[in-house]
C-alpha cells in the first residue's frame, strides 16, 4: 500500500491536492455557513505548503491553493465569464 507522503510526491496530484486544499474556507462563507469551519480550513493548505521539498514547489503549492480559493468563493461570476474565470482565478493567485 502507497503511504500519502509518496502519493502527494506526484507534482499534478500535489497541485490538485493544493487547489482542493485552497478551496475548503469556501465553506465558512455565507451560503454554506459553516463559520466554525474558518478555524481549520487553512491548516491542510498550510500543512502542504510546509512539506513542500523545495521553495518552488511551496510557492507552486500556494499559487494553486490561491486558484482552489478563487475558482470556489468566484463561482457566482461562471454564468457571465464561462472560460474566462480560469484566467481571472489565474490572475488573482498571482497576488
Amino acid at each position: 500500500m502507497e503511504t500519502f507522503g509518496r502519493w502527494v510526491a506526484s507534482p499534478w496530484r500535489r497541485s490538485v491536492l493544493a487547489a482542493v486544499a485552497g478551496a475548503l474556507p469556501m465553506l465558512a462563507f455565507p451560503a454554506p455557513s459553516l463559520w466554525w469551519f474558518a478555524y481549520v480550513a487553512l491548516v491542510p493548505w498550510i500543512l502542504l505548503v510546509r512539506s513542500a521539498p523545495t521553495g518552488k514547489r511551496a510557492a507552486y503549492d500556494g499559487w494553486f491553493g490561491g486558484l482552489g480559493f478563487m475558482l470556489a468563493v468566484h463561482h457566482w461570476l461562471l454564468p457571465d465569464l464561462h472560460v474566462f474565470i480560469f484566467v481571472l482565478a489565474a490572475l488573482l493567485g498571482l497576488l
